[in-house]
């Protein structure tokens, strides 16, 4: 009886041996994949086309491992990670409209959020709560207007934030999650940063100029943006007067004076460095600087476009994307732009990454 049992046992064990194998083929990842996937840590979500349309992935940034987290016949994209890093918002056209889901990291729990027969994009976690913002068109009395609403994880509680004539584009929440920042450039009259309450509340211009791009420091005390003047668009920081609030006026300071375009500021976690991308060479480079615009460093050096930096969330490494091999490819490096490695490999579009 005892060696039946462990024949049996084994034949069993060889069995379940298998059918995770299967699984994980099926699934089109790994097992070091499903090993640094189970285990947690911050992998990378991106997009990629590899299989002849837009899927969302998570990218191990260590061993370049990669699994596959949608599969259908539509395009998915513009994935951003939940402040908690549990949950995953990206665009999705499956419907036939672009609409808003949320899909848990495990790629085990898919909810759609938006029902629109418009266009729904550029969704942006709370910090401290699972609730998003989006941009939204929509048709009201008629017209089509996009404007900018709020909504829980679960699809409830739809909220308009934004109430105007114009285009409104989104930016980024503040740290402590009182105020959107959002941006608008159909007309001169309404051209600057907005800031508003996710409630509907509050509105407070803080900028008249051509700006986009607007990101939240850490702390809470900047925002950097890009404003365009004439041929060339440079990045600045507003920031309220001493001893003021947001809505008693603030001060501009501009970190970079260059003929060419500065753009995509991305904080550092830490509040202290700004990582963006300059055309000043010839072609997009990702450079860094201090808050203040000083000690400007060029950490990649190549005649191809690299674009997309992101932040590791302990401020250690830079994803970015380049077109060095041809197709667009993830690269990581560590924060002084040292040991450069290349995370995707293929013949594909690999973009979009978010750490």
């Amino acid at each position: 009886m005892g060696c039946f049992s462990v024949t049996g046992w084994l034949a069993r064990l060889t069995w379940v041996l298998v059918l995770t194998f299967g699984l994980a083929l099926s699934l089109g990842c790994s097992a070091d994949s499903l090993s640094f996937f189970s285990a947690g840590g911050n992998p990378i979500v991106f997009v990629s086309d590899s299989d002849g349309d837009q899927e969302i992935y998570l990218l191990d940034p260590e061993s370049g491992s990669t699994t596959r987290l949608t599969s259908n016949q539509a395009e998915d994209f513009s994935p951003r990670w939940s402040a908690n890093g549990e949950n995953i918002a990206y665009i999705s056209n499956e419907s036939g409209y672009d609409e808003i889901n949320v899909l848990d990291r495990k790629g085990t729990r898919l909810r759609r959020l938006t029902n629109n027969p418009g266009a729904d994009g550029s969704p942006r976690w709370a910090p401290k709560e699972d609730k998003l913002v989006f941009v939204s068109e929509r048709e009201e009395l008629g017209e089509t207007v996009q404007e900018i609403y709020s909504v829980n994880a679960v699809g409830e509680t739809l909220t308009r934030v934004t109430f105007n004539a114009d285009s409104d584009k989104l930016g980024d929440w503040s740290p402590d999650g009182e105020w959107i920042v959002f941006y608008n450039e159909d007309s001169q009259e309404n051209r600057g940063l907005w800031l508003r309450n996710p409630l509907g509340v509050n509105l407070v211009r803080l900028t008249e100029g051509k700006d986009s791009q607007p990101v939240w420091s850490p702390d809470g005390r900047y925002i950097a943006f890009i404003r365009q003047q004439g041929d060339a668009a440079d990045i600045y920081v507003v920031h309220k007067s001493r001893g003021g609030g947001w809505d008693d006026g603030v001060e501009e300071l501009r970190l970079t004076q260059d003929a060419s375009d500065d753009l995509s500021p991305v904080w550092r976690p830490d509040g202290k460095t700004l990582a963006f991308v300059s055309h000043r060479d010839g072609n997009p480079e990702i450079y860094t600087m201090q808050a203040d615009g000083a000690n400007q460093q060029r950490l990649t050096n190549n005649n191809a476009d690299d674009l997309s930096p992101v932040w590791s969330p302990d401020g250690k490494q830079l994803a970015f994307v380049t077109y060095l091999y041809g197709k667009a490819e993830i690269l990581v490096m560590d924060a002084d732009g040292a040991r450069q490695r290349r995370l995707t490999n293929n013949d594909f579009e690999d973009v979009s990454p978010d750490w």
